[in-house]
């Protein structure tokens, strides 16, 4: 009698497709809704660094211990170190707290809880961005809104709309910023933007609060970051959720992290207190043995050297798929071409993404997302068929 009244909650945006997808007996059947990276053959194989990482540090994972509420200390100054750069990390990680999350979504969600308790609970997300962030966001007590960001009908930012929609937030709103590979519209700000909303978001004293789940998915791990290096130079406090899932391939260990960055180290003190409550009360300590992998990796040359390559090569692959891809295409979707990472956004209406379900098996987010992760050249040429019949050429 106590759940008489739950109602049936709705299937999620990308994993309800996944079981649809399963369930669909068309062996020629292509999934391009999910990010999780696979190679020609279509299979999500560990990258070989980390497993090599983790056959050295099985010793460690027999400690029967905990880790610190807020992680692994030498995963955090690693992955510090490559989400900021070892320059400016070791200049300013005396401001700078970093608490090990469990992935991405973790960091997101501590990171809203910490800043609707003690900041603000006015949140802004791009119109089109990754479906979880609005009930991350809600979950934690935020109220959610949305500002134009992305041009479909062009298939480019709409950088105007974007500042105009900027200018008029009230104070301390916190923005919701993707620091490279736009999901879904793989669709990234020039240098020159950011320098121009990062000046704006200080005159209008608004709290930037970064998602950067894709770095080395872009331009390479050096150029991914600058967005974040351009509001730390520019004296910014911030937020960055960061994702080990992407770039590391640790899709189910939860490897992530959140990082605030304050004005100084009093201030990171008495933050760190206040998101160690939030861990503690959520779930307590997080999980050793992805952290350890990642932190391993990281701190031996040969292995992170080894990482650095397989990860280039992987952001190789996606491009030629782009390339390939746009290359069949007519000219209304050569826009494609100067997307980044994963994804590029299809301007298709529901309809259209349904007939590509139903009538050749091709299955993409209801928004149009296309996930290049699923293309290879066995399946390229079925694809471009079905987009031409469904969109038009």
């Amino acid at each position: 009698m106590f759940f008489h009244g739950v109602a049936e909650g709705p299937p999620d945006p990308v994993f309800g497709l996944g079981g649809a997808f399963q369930a669909d007996v068309r062996p020629e059947k292509v999934s391009l809704f999910i990010g999780i990276y696979r190679d020609e053959e279509l299979k999500a194989t560990p990258m070989a660094a980390l497993a090599q990482a983790k056959s050295q540090i099985q010793k460690d994972d027999l400690l029967a211990d905990y880790l610190p509420m807020d992680g692994y200390p030498p995963f955090l100054q690693a992955v510090g170190a490559l989400a900021f750069g070892e320059e400016l990390w070791r200049g300013a990680g005396e401001r700078i707290y970093a608490a090990q999350a469990v992935g991405g979504t973790g960091a997101l969600r501590v990171g809203a809880e910490f800043l609707a308790q003690e900041v603000s609970r006015d949140f802004t997300v791009s119109h089109l961005t990754w479906p979880n962030h609005r009930q991350i966001f809600e979950r934690a007590g935020c109220r959610v809104e949305t500002h134009p960001y992305y041009d479909g009908q062009k298939g480019r930012l709409d950088f105007a709309a974007w500042v105009g929609a900027l200018r008029k937030l009230p104070p301390k709103t916190v923005v919701i910023l993707h620091t490279c590979c736009h999901n879904p519209t793989g669709c990234d700000p020039t240098l020159q933007h950011w320098e121009e909303i990062s000046s704006l978001m200080l005159e209008k004293n608004l709290f930037p609060f970064f998602d950067f789940a894709y770095q080395g998915f872009g331009e390479g791990i050096e150029k991914d970051r600058l967005p974040i290096q351009i509001f730390l130079k520019a004296g910014h406090e911030m937020l960055v959720a960061y994702s080990c899932s992407k770039n590391f391939g640790l899709y189910s260990q939860r490897v992530g992290a959140l990082f605030a960055v304050t004005s100084n180290p009093v201030e990171k003190s008495r933050v760190g207190s206040q998101v160690k409550r939030i861990i503690r009360a959520l779930y307590s300590n997080p999980p050793a043995h992805g952290a350890r992998m990642v932190a391993h990796v990281l701190t031996h040359s040969a292995l992170a050297q080894e990482w650095r390559s397989e990860l280039g090569r992987m952001q190789g692959r996606l491009s030629s798929m782009r390339e390939a891809l746009v290359q069949k295409l007519p000219e209304e979707y050569q826009f494609l071409r100067n997307l980044k990472g994963m994804f590029g956004c299809l301007n298709f209406s529901v309809e259209q993404v349904r007939r590509l379900k139903e009538q050749f098996g091709i299955y993409l987010l209801e928004n149009g997302r296309l996930s290049l992760v699923g293309l290879n050249h066995k399946n390229m040429d079925r694809v471009v068929h079905a987009l031409l019949t469904v969109g038009g050429s």
